[in-house]
């Protein structure tokens, strides 16, 4: 793929959505491309969240651990980008990516990520934007769980 193909299939991300193609060009040129082999993790559950990883090809299966029990969250596939909010927030990622065949992945690691911000200063306010809004729409979501909760009946009435 093209710096310019890989930089539209950025642009088609949320988290990019409103972003300068130009920028986007800077980001996809600098990303280091990754071969991951069948079974090989691309993101480890709670390591140090140092890249987000955009599938170009391939498909990585996505699962998280908790309580010593495994999660199936589904897969990603190419376009999807994984790692991208623990990576801009620089805490542990979430979940676990494993190559399910081979995956060829664009590396966008937070220090190339910070350079574009500081480069580009309108590009980390677009980024910043989204998430802002993705964390407000969480919130809310998460008002109307407790709200229900408040609402509903005790168990122990049951």
């Amino acid at each position: 793929m093209s710096v310019r193909a890989d930089a539209e299939s950025l642009r088609a991300l949320p988290v990019f959505r409103q972003c300068d193609p130009t920028h986007l060009q800077v980001l996809a040129f600098s990303a280091e491309k990754h071969t991951f082999v069948r079974g090989e993790r691309i993101v480890e559950q709670d390591a140090p969240a140092t890249a987000a990883y955009f599938i170009l090809s391939g498909v990585a299966d996505l699962r998280f651990s908790e309580r010593g029990r495994d999660h199936a969250l589904g897969q990603a596939e190419p376009g999807s980008l994984i790692g991208e909010v623990a990576m801009i927030g620089g805490t542990r990622y979430s979940l676990s990516a494993t190559a399910r065949d081979g995956v060829i992945a664009a590396a966008i690691t937070r220090d190339l990520f910070n350079k574009v911000i500081r480069e580009y200063p309108e590009f980390g306010r677009a980024v910043h934007a989204v998430l802002a809004q993705r964390l407000d729409q969480s919130v809310r979501e998460l008002d109307t769980v407790r709200d229900l909760f408040a609402r509903a009946r005790s168990f122990s009435s049951l």
